[in-house]
């Protein structure tokens, strides 16, 4: 009984460091709890159509029903993110558009299937519509004479970037020669981007070897474990022209960078 009676004072103290304060009230709490709103509003004659969603304290000062209120309004926040700047941001061509549409009509699991693909691909590998346009407008304002793309996929962000700025020209590594007549077919209306797209098949860091002259701009977006490597054999062939800008996707790609295992 001492130990207990002793352990309960401790727990005493304890709660009387955290300055324990009260009721809280909450963020415009009109009852109790739902129940309590029900029989409110069945005691004044009115309905609601749904009086869990009301606000009420014991949502706000249960620490569970607090965090689900905030998970639900990030949620609310963050996942409309992405629709709204897209739909705010009207900067995809034609060519990007035949692109896209083309790639999202693909059956890449029956390509995969028939064997005529070296991975199994999905529209998830592109590059996203809202980071090709941001490219789109990087190239527009830098005019860039000539761009290195490292990993190229479908060409969704190669093709933004040409349409950015109507005199660079890019140079795209990509390992599967699949994907290089996927996009040259893509392309055969849109001659004046095709003219400024060379494509480069095999792996990016037996192709950049290679590569000859300077790059204004790289942006790189292939195997994420060769992504040094990729930099420092560009720096080693001084492939980046003075002042020229490297541009990096995936940079903390589920959390390497930062987490120990």
């Amino acid at each position: 009984l001492f130990f207990v009676a002793c352990a309960r004072i401790s727990s005493f103290h304890s709660l009387a460091d955290m300055a324990y304060v009260g009721r809280f009230d909450g963020t415009n709490s009109k009852h109790a709890s739902p129940a309590m709103a029900a029989a409110g509003a069945e005691a004044g004659g009115t309905q609601t159509a749904d009086i869990t969603a009301l606000p009420t304290s014991t949502k706000w000062s249960v620490l569970s029903s607090r965090i689900e209120g905030l998970a639900q309004e990030m949620c609310q926040v963050v996942g409309g993110m992405d629709a709204y700047c897209v739909s705010m941001s009207n900067a995809e061509g034609p060519a990007m558009r035949a692109v896209r549409e083309k790639m999202v009509s693909t059956p890449w699991a029956d390509e995969w299937e028939s064997k005529r693909t070296m991975f199994s691909y999905g529209e998830e590998m592109s590059t996203d519509p809202l980071e090709a346009m941001m490219l789109k407008q990087f190239v527009h304002m830098a005019r860039p004479k000539r761009i290195l793309e490292v990993g190229m996929f479908v060409g969704f962000g190669a093709v933004a970037m040409m349409e950015g700025s109507p005199s660079s020209r890019v140079v795209s590594l990509e390992i599967d020669p699949y994907l290089k007549k996927w996009l040259s077919d893509c392309l055969q209306k849109f001659p004046d981007i095709a003219k400024r797209h060379e494509i480069e098949v095999g792996p990016a860091l037996e192709s950049l070897p290679k590569l000859t002259g300077q790059f204004d701009m790289v942006f790189v977006d292939a195997n994420k474990s060769e992504y040094k490597r990729y930099v420092e054999v560009m720096l080693e062939r001084d492939l980046i022209a003075p002042g020229g800008t490297i541009i990096c996707d995936n940079v903390l790609y589920n959390g390497y960078p930062y987490l120990a295992s």
